[in-house]
Order: C-alpha cells, then structure tokens, then sequence
C-alpha cells in the first residue's frame, strides 16, 4: 500500500484565520451544549440567592466540569465558584452558569496549582490556530518592511514600535506550532503561504530593514 505524500513542515508561518470580535454576553447556550435554557430563564445575582441555589449552582458546576478534572478536589469548585459569584440562570427549579460564565470558570480551575503539571503539555485546535495567526502577523509585518523601505515613508516611533514587535519572533507561539506533526493525513490543513519572497519574522534581513526605517522617526524610541 503506498504511503501518503509526506506533508512538509511549514517554514514560517502562514495561517490567517477569519478574525473574530470577543462575543458579547449572552443568555442562551450554543446549539451544541448539553443543555438549553429557556427563552424564560432568569438572571439572579449570586448575592441574591439563597444557600439552596448555591449548593444548585455548586451541584451544576461539579457536573459539568468534572470530566475536565477529574483529579481536582471538591474544595476547589466551591472556593471557585465563591471567588467568581457569577449570575445564576434559574429555569423553573433548575439552576445553571451563563454558558460564558462556566468557560471563564473553566480557565480558572485550569490554572489551579492543585492540578499536576502536564509534561509535555497539551495544545488544542484553538490554540494552533491562534498561534498560527499570530506568526502569520508576524510574516506579513516583515514582508512590508521593504517597501514601506523602498518608498522611503516616513515612519514615526508608534509604528516603528509596533512593526519591530510584530517581527520579534514569539517563542510561545513557535512552542505551539512546533508540537505538532503535519505529516500524517489525520494531522491539521496546513496553512496557506504568503505568495512572493522577502525577509522573514526574526530574521538578519527583517532587523536590517528595520534599522533604515528607524532613521525616519528622528531616532526618537
């Protein structure tokens, strides 16, 4: 049986996912989720319910985290769950989280330092596509410097800046790429190139251009 074509490892990088606005706040949770509020649900301020309710909201969050933590104690929900003191959603005798609310206290309890240290630590889809679209950034600033060079544009401090830590490679993100393969047929679409060549995010050439640029701002920093 003949392999399938070996998928190169992308060079610099080169993913430019659609951008999206933070979502704004909202009632009802996604078609996805387990569970729907109804169009009646109501908002209760976590100050304003009662012990019951809370031992409700504690009870929900248990269950709906638990799989994500299995090891964490149960002190942690609780000391969680008091820290954030998030709205309750009351559906008739049911009490739930704001879909938004139980991922923010998701994130929380991940950072717990009751939880073990992952090694080799773990990263998901939304996080490469991320840190794709952040090395792209990357690869795009460097690819204008020489024109913006060529045309002589006048370049103030703001920019200057703002291009030279557009360029300045970040580790973390290269960390995330790098922890994935690309040559299995299971693995993730690789990233679209930037057509045409030029200097490269980190590279001799980018920090070059970025020194002729710097004389248009007067020298200022």
């Amino acid at each position: 049986m003949p392999l399938a074509p070996k998928r190169p490892t992308p060079p610099n990088y080169l993913f430019s996912p659609a951008s999206r606005r933070p979502a704004p706040r909202v009632l009802f949770a996604a078609r996805s989720s387990p569970a729907i509020p109804s169009p009646t649900a109501l908002l209760l301020p976590y100050a304003q319910a009662t012990p019951a309710q809370h031992a409700q909201a504690l009870h929900y969050v248990r269950e709906r985290l638990r799989p994500h933590f299995p090891t964490l104690p149960e002190r942690a929900f609780a000391q969680a769950l008091e820290e954030f003191r998030p709205e309750l959603l009351l559906s008739g005798p049911r009490v739930a989280l704001v879909p938004q609310d139980l991922t923010q206290l998701a994130q929380h309890l991940a950072a717990s330092p009751e939880l073990p240290l992952l090694a080799p630590p773990l990263y998901g889809l939304p996080a490469l596509a991320l840190a794709q679209y952040v090395l792209h950034t990357g690869e795009l600033a460097a690819r204008v410097l020489p024109e913006l060079a060529a045309q002589c544009v006048p370049c103030g401090p703001r920019l200057w800046h703002l291009l030279q830590r557009l360029v300045d490679p970040y580790s973390l993100a290269e960390q995330v790429v790098q922890a994935w393969r690309w040559d299995l047929p299971s693995s993730p679409p690789l990233p679209l190139g930037i057509p045409g060549g030029g200097p490269t995010a980190g590279s001799a050439e980018a920090q070059h251009y970025l020194a002729q640029l710097k004389q248009t701002t007067g020298g200022h920093r």
